[in-house]
């Protein structure tokens, strides 16, 4: 179990609590978090979010769990920024896949974290084959004495929010339905790596970002904001994808070309603000046709971006 202190919860004793996955962090989450930022105050308790690593699914289905919309750092920073003071990093291994419901609430809730207060999703279970549910800790809040409330939904234009909705809407370039359910353009960040040099060769030398995961919600060309340590909100195209007019590696590639850029960027963390799509992966029969396409890009991104 790792604790993360964001902040210095002076003089408090006991925590309230929320669990979850909590990918994207949208405006449900958002809404959860507020909630439990609030009660904190109130009572003088502990806010605390605790989540797993690696998350249930991917422990239990690594090749079929769903894509990650933010890794531990994204989510993270989000909770700082909502006022969070604690985090509980919750390693998800056999121990916790087998853990009763019951147990889970005695030992790691009440034993170890003294919860005072806790709040969940209208769809939380937990607990071996997910037999916990709000009737478990209804139950066991009245006989450990604690504090237990149940968040509704949060909707937009009719539809509820979701972990799962965000990433179909990535997923088929609806940016604008995403940012609506996120209350925030898509983000991530990630550390420039060592690339082949590939862009460079082509006219466009772009920054090889390594994001910590296989996969990634979005694909195609995009334009972004990118923020690092020189520089704030610069305007650049995004490349996601396997790259198929020159490479048959098959593996993802995250790029950033930075438009009137010229520094050097490796080692540095990037962090990655998704603005537009300009259009899907192509590929192209040979490379003059893809420096073609690629010049089309930066045209567009220039436009958008009003620069000459």
């Amino acid at each position: 179990m790792h604790v993360l202190r964001l902040k210095n919860p002076v003089g408090k004793k006991g925590r309230a609590l929320t669990i979850g996955n909590f990918d994207g962090v949208h405006l449900g989450h958002q809404a959860m978090l507020r909630r439990l930022v609030t009660v904190a105050d109130e009572r003088n308790l502990i806010s605390t979010v605790i989540i797993f690593e690696p998350h249930p699914a991917e422990f239990f289905s690594p090749l079929d769990a769903p894509t990650r919309l933010y890794g531990c750092r994204e989510k993270v920073m989000s909770f700082f920024d909502a006022g969070i003071e604690q985090v509980v990093v919750l390693p998800f291994n056999k121990k916790y896949s087998l853990m009763l419901a019951e147990d889970f609430v005695n030992d790691v809730l009440v034993s170890t974290l003294s919860v005072k207060w806790l709040l969940i999703g209208d769809d939380f279970r937990f607990g071996f084959r997910r037999s916990g549910d709000y009737d478990t800790l209804l139950k066991k809040s009245l006989e450990c004495e604690f504090g237990l409330e149940a968040t509704q939904s949060v909707t937009v234009k009719g539809a509820r929010v979701s972990s799962t909705a965000v990433r179909d809407a990535l997923a088929s370039g609806d940016l604008k339905s995403a940012e609506q359910m996120m209350g925030k353009r898509y983000n991530v960040s990630g550390r420039v790596v060592q690339g082949d040099q590939i862009g460079r060769t082509l006219g466009y030398p772009t920054a090889n970002i390594h994001f910590g995961r296989s996969s990634f919600p979005l694909s195609g060309v995009f334009t972004a904001y990118i923020d690092g340590p020189e520089f704030n909100q610069r305007p650049a195209l995004l490349s996601v994808g396997k790259r198929p007019t020159v490479t048959k590696s098959g593996h993802v590639c995250i790029e950033v070309y930075l438009i009137d850029y010229s520094g050097d960027l490796y080692g540095q963390r990037l962090y990655v603000e998704v603005v537009s799509k300009l259009r899907d992966q192509e590929r192209f029969d040979n490379t003059d046709m893809l420096i073609e396409a690629m010049k089309g890009d930066e045209r567009q991104a220039r436009q958008f971006f009003n620069i000459k």
